[in-house]
């Protein structure tokens, strides 16, 4: 920065009537008018000049450096303003993201509500059908023993005998069928001891399977079923003569009544040695002991 010097010299009224000469003036004015004049100066006012000058340089520099500063603000600024509004257009983004993620929320707890509501109905069905379930089982099983007893009922008049032997069995160059009625009454009257056999009436007697040539134990199992139930008990009392015997005799019962007999079997020879007989009339399901 340039310092300019302005001088100022006093002007002086001349008289229009008096006309004075460089000669006449005063000494005072004679020194106001060499100080006043450019071409004369003191040594002192050289140096305060030298010195504004130099404070005037040091000065244009420290605004330059401030100008400098100044310019690298504002760009800073600039730049700051730019990361703000990138940051404010993500900052909406991210606003935008989290409306939809609770909108999508909102629409799962939605879903959410319905599947438990569709959870309990399930649920109080799925009890539903496992009381069914429960109820109908043991229908079946009512149902199952009903006619378990029915079957062992329907065959309460028959009877099972083993170890008979066939005729053809008995001659081997025999071809006529034997007379399975005759066999087993026969069999009854010489073995078991009813004299009176043959006055037992029968429904149906055959054997059981098909016809063996050979076998060692005697021919096929007879089922005998009687006209009288009373006959049969009769005939079934003499059991007790088989024992030690090839023969056997026994009730024709469903399997599965026979093997809950047999599994009871001990109750039975308690009642037997008790002297109680109720267990012959045992047709149901178990052993009525």
């Amino acid at each position: 920065m340039e310092c300019s010097v302005v001088y100022v010299t006093p002007k002086r009224k001349l008289d229009r009537n008096t006309a004075r000469s460089p000669s006449d003036a005063s000494p005072i004015e004679k020194r106001a008018k060499e100080s006043n004049s450019p071409d004369v100066t003191s040594p002192g006012d050289e140096d305060e000049v030298m010195a504004a000058l130099k404070l005037s340089e040091g000065v244009a520099e420290k605004f330059d450096l401030i100008l400098a500063k100044l310019c690298s603000l504002d760009t800073k600024m600039e730049d700051l303003n730019t990361t703000v509004k990138g940051l404010q257009s993500k900052l909406s983004f991210v606003e935008i993201d989290m409306d939809n993620v609770k909108v999508k929320q909102k629409i799962l707890d939605e879903k959410f509500t319905h599947m438990e509501t569709n959870s309990t109905f399930v649920d109080e069905r799925i009890n539903q059908l496992q009381s069914n379930l429960e109820k109908s089982k043991k229908e079946v099983d009512e149902c199952h023993q009903k006619i378990l007893y029915l079957e062992a009922y329907s065959r309460r008049e028959n009877l099972k005998f083993e170890g008979i032997a066939e005729a053809s069995q008995n001659n081997a160059t025999s071809t006529r069928s034997e007379n399975t009625e005759d066999v087993l009454v026969d069999f009854i009257e010489n073995v078991l001891g009813i004299e009176d056999a043959k006055n037992i009436e029968f429904q149906r007697i055959h054997r059981l399977g098909k016809p063996n040539s050979v076998s060692g134990d005697g021919g096929r199992t007879i089922i005998a079923r009687f006209l009288r139930f009373s006959d049969r008990e009769r005939v079934f009392k003499q059991g007790r003569k088989l024992k030690g015997t090839n023969y056997r005799m026994f009730e024709d019962i469903p399997k599965e009544l026979h093997q809950k007999r047999k599994a009871q079997m001990g109750r039975l020879k308690e009642a037997r040695k008790e002297g109680r007989h109720d267990h012959a009339s045992c047709w149901e399901n178990s052993i009525r002991v």
